[in-house]
């Protein structure tokens, strides 16, 4: 991904199914994290979420060292976990996983093509 790497942002995570944002962050089975790569350039390394309750995967996420997770959907109980463990979330975000990250580091994630249909 052509991105140069900024230091302005925190450890970044969001949760994929197919090349898109996964719907719904509580039973996602694979997190991406964006980290810097060669030349500076943001890559996005898949890791498997293995954790099957909320506090196992809560557990996850913090070991990975995250500071934001761009989602989609998300039960509040998990949500609690992960503010309580200091992670920011960007909820009821969709689309294509490169399409996303581009808008957030371009500071352009609040377009409606983003918005996951039936969140406010």
């Amino acid at each position: 991904m052509p991105l140069p790497a900024s230091k302005g942002f925190p450890r970044t995570a969001i949760p994929v199914f197919m090349g898109r944002v996964s719907p719904v962050l509580d039973t996602c089975t694979q997190i991406g994290i964006l980290e810097s790569g060669r030349n500076q350039e943001i890559v996005l390394r898949t890791v498997p979420v293995k954790g099957n309750s909320i506090y196992e995967r809560a557990g996850e996420i913090k070991k990975l060292g995250v500071g934001v997770i761009i989602c989609g959907a998300v039960s509040d109980a998990f949500f609690n976990l992960l503010k309580e463990s200091y992670i920011d979330l960007v909820c009821g975000i969709s689309g294509d996983v490169e399409d996303v990250i581009e808008a957030y580091f371009k500071g352009t994630l609040v377009q409606a093509r983003f918005r996951m249909p039936g969140s406010d």
